[in-house]
């Protein structure tokens, strides 16, 4: 059998080969979930002044206990690296968004904290964002497939990350 993408032939197991269903969905999941945050993006770069990982770690903050949150918490939670995370809380903090504490008893560990000032921000952006969310997924969707989508959405983010090997040189 023939690789639908690359036309050359398949040599793997029929169980190590996705259906085209599968590859269907697959390609449409990545596609769509990659298109809506671009599109949300842009709506809040050019509303707001913000991208939406800037937004989705403000109002993280925002739900969570004290308004504070353990950054390497903070960037499971928004999808994003440590290193990632930590540049962003700088930004953010170089902008008053958010203040940094120290964790007690943790020399190595910091708290993200929302400040008065990032508060107000993120709810003045609340109609931006609900707008663009809308727009640019909710609209597209039946409102009784929301719960099941949501359901298998997090059924998939829920999935453990990759071993990853280190290579030695």
């Amino acid at each position: 059998m023939k690789n639908r993408l690359t036309g050359r032939a398949d040599t793997a197991r029929a169980d190590e080969v996705l259906s085209a269903d599968e590859e269907a969905f697959f390609d449409a999941f990545l596609g769509a979930a990659m298109t809506v945050q671009r599109n949300v993006t842009a709506d809040l770069q050019q509303e707001q002044n913000r991208t939406l990982s800037e937004h989705n770690a403000l109002r993280h903050l925002a739900g969570a206990p004290e308004r504070r949150m353990r950054i390497n918490e903070l960037a499971t939670a928004c999808f994003l690296s440590l290193s990632r995370m930590s540049r962003l809380v700088e930004k953010l903090e170089k902008q008053g968004l958010v203040g940094r504490e120290q964790v007690e008893n943790d020399r190595r560990g910091w708290y993200a904290v929302l400040t008065e000032t990032g508060d107000e921000w993120l709810e003045q952006a609340e109609q931006s964002y609900v707008s663009s969310v809308r727009r640019h997924a909710l609209c597209m969707l039946d409102p009784a497939s929301v719960g099941s989508l949501t359901t298998a959405a997090r059924r998939l983010a829920a999935l453990p990350e990759p071993q990853r090997t280190m290579r030695v040189a």
